[in-house]
């Protein structure tokens, strides 16, 4: 029954005597009061592992709202005069607020613990910052709390936090009995799990309740096309990641398994990918093949393997790019990425391409991008290919529209098949990873090792002019062989041009004194993409500088860009530097 809501039967007064005021009827002053409106109690404690005591607790419901203040061990318990639930409450200790939902009550009276798991519970259940979502609660927005949305956000704080030892088996947070201060009580022990993980690994809760917020399917709902809107685009890393040990130099790199896609001609499909293991705080390392590895540390987030011979960088979203020693002085690329486990409905929208395939007459690789939708079940449509072996063209009439002959099923150990409609064949993997920021990107390796780099397609925006970015830059070759070794860059947005759609960087080798400007166009040749034609520029060195022709695709959230460049005929990748 909704609380405040009842129901009764209103029975006549007769005297024995006589019939002192008929049933229903009566003269002007003596009609029946309204009854009183009931009550919605709700109690609970309010926690971090130690009580919160002596601080004031409010409540918003669906109707009503109602404050209280905790006692010394946590407790607390406010009325609120015609109640109704759903209802969020929230507790203020100095800078601290820790925010509870809580759908369905037992009658008129409901639980609602306030500790951090309940606020992780409530930004995973509102895909956005809970005190936001606060704010913004009023009757006609707390339809989006019901018991199973309510039930599907814990089940998945409590498997984020289950993947970094924090048991919460049997424990509800929002219902659960919680004796704030007792390692005893199994509630409180996570809470200090909890906060011991947190200190270890240098994560704040703020910073777990907004990555939380940013991958919960309440954020990252797409829509054909477009993908989430509410993405932030910062490269980060995912919740469960940041519970797991970090490197010493650097906060990307988290112990776990890592997805490795190496790319290599003349192999079966089954030998493009692979898992390896990392222990972040000894930089031990098991490999697919089960032999193992120690990194060595060449810097901020940049690693040496195979003495000295392979090089691996880390972006900010826990992306390791890597040029690996294949044979002798040969060597070849790899992309890692900490494995995660994603549905064909999670790709529904419209994607963008960039890779390498394997030319129409065998003999090398060429540059290749396209655009195309993927709907939940895994069918493709609307694709446009680009593609030119001579010219590496991949634009105007270099493209044009087909219909898809292959389609997506999800594999069983991971990933995904690209199936061929005709045969039934698999003859591509792909694997998806979601970073911190919500955004998803798609990693697809062929059996011939051609590969391709998918992100949802989006209207670029214009960056902020002052800001500077560093990068690496790994080179591939139309052989797919990295002869070359790791480059370094670095740029400083000095002006936009909105009407234009472009922007100038000066742009400069690390190291060197070769600053000069470059101008860049976004969303060309369309959407997502950016473009930088070829030409000359004055160095502050006053060397004349030959800029090469290049376009881009924004890997959104990811922490690095793939670029193509016709005439050296290469395809880079360019990592962020922390």
């Amino acid at each position: 029954m909704k609380a405040g809501h009842w129901n009764g039967t209103h029975a006549c007064l007769v005297l024995a005597a006589a019939v002192l005021t008929a049933c229903g009827g009566g003269g002007g002053s003596s009609d029946n009061p309204s009854p009183p409106a009931a009550s919605l109690t709700l109690s609970g404690t309010a926690a971090t592992g130690a009580a919160i005591a002596g601080q004031t607790v409010e409540a918003k419901c669906a109707t009503g709202t109602g404050s209280a203040t905790t006692k010394t061990d946590g407790t607390y318990t406010l009325s609120i005069t015609g109640g109704v639930l759903p209802c969020l409450a929230k507790v203020t200790a100095g800078s601290t607020v820790l925010y509870t939902v809580v759908a369905t009550g037992s009658g008129s009276a409901a639980t609602a613990n306030i500790t951090p798991l309940t606020q992780l519970v409530v930004a995973s259940l509102a895909g956005t910052d809970p005190a936001t979502f606060y704010t913004a609660f009023t009757s006609s927005t707390a339809g989006a709390v019901t018991s199973a949305t309510v039930t599907a956000a814990t089940t998945a704080v409590v498997t984020t936090l289950g993947a970094a030892g924090i048991t919460l088996t049997g424990v509800d947070p929002i219902s659960g009995t919680l004796v704030a201060g007792s390692s005893a009580n199994p509630y409180d022990a996570a809470l200090e799990t909890l906060a011991k993980t947190l200190a270890s690994t240098g994560t704040t809760l703020e910073t777990l309740t907004t990555t939380v917020a940013a991958t919960s399917p309440a954020a990252t709902t797409t829509t054909t096309g477009s993908g989430s809107a509410t993405t932030s685009g910062v490269a980060s890393l995912p919740a469960d990641l940041l519970l797991q040990p970090a490197a010493s130099n650097c906060s990307a790199l988290r112990s776990g398994k890592y997805r490795v896609v190496h790319p290599e001609p003349g192999t079966t499909l089954a030998n493009q990918y692979g898992l390896v293991t990392i222990n972040a705080s000894t930089l031990a390392i098991v490999y697919t093949d089960g032999t193992t590895g120690t990194w060595a540390v060449n810097g901020p987030c940049r690693y040496s393997d195979d003495a000295g011979k392979t090089d691996i960088v880390v972006t900010p979203a826990g992306v390791i790019v890597v040029r690996s020693l294949d044979t002798g002085t040969t060597f070849r690329p790899a992309i890692g990425f900490p494995v995660q486990t994603h549905t064909l409905a999670e790709l529904a929208g419209t994607w963008n391409t960039l890779g390498l395939e394997r030319n129409s007459a065998n003999t090398a690789y060429t540059a290749i991008a396209a655009t195309g939708t993927i709907d939940s079940a895994g069918a493709l449509s609307a694709v446009t290919g680009c593609q030119n072996d001579t010219t590496w063209s991949v634009s105007g009439a270099d493209c044009r529209s087909f219909t898809p002959d292959s389609s997506l099923k999800a594999n069983a150990d991971g990933g995904f098949d690209v199936v061929d409609l005709a045969s039934s064949s698999v003859g591509a993997r792909g694997f998806a990873y979601r970073s911190g920021s919500g955004d998803l990107m798609l990693v697809q390796v062929d059996g011939d090792g051609s590969f391709q780099l998918f992100t949802r397609q989006r209207t670029l925006s214009l960056p902020t002019v002052g800001t500077s970015t560093t990068f690496w830059n790994l080179t591939i070759n139309n052989q797919l062989l990295m002869p070359g070794a790791v480059g370094q860059t670095s740029n400083t947005i000095q002006s936009v041009d909105s009407a234009a759609g472009s922007y100038v960087r000066i742009q400069k080798t690390v190291g060197g004194t070769n600053d000069h400007p470059e101008t860049l166009l976004q969303n060309s040749p369309r959407n997502g993409y950016f473009f930088r034609a070829a030409g000359s520029a004055l160095a502050i060195d006053g060397t004349t500088v030959s800029i090469g022709e290049f376009t881009g695709l924004n890997m959104r959230s990811m922490g690095f860009n793939p670029l193509i460049s016709p005439a050296s005929k290469t395809f880079t990748i360019s990592a962020v530097q922390p």
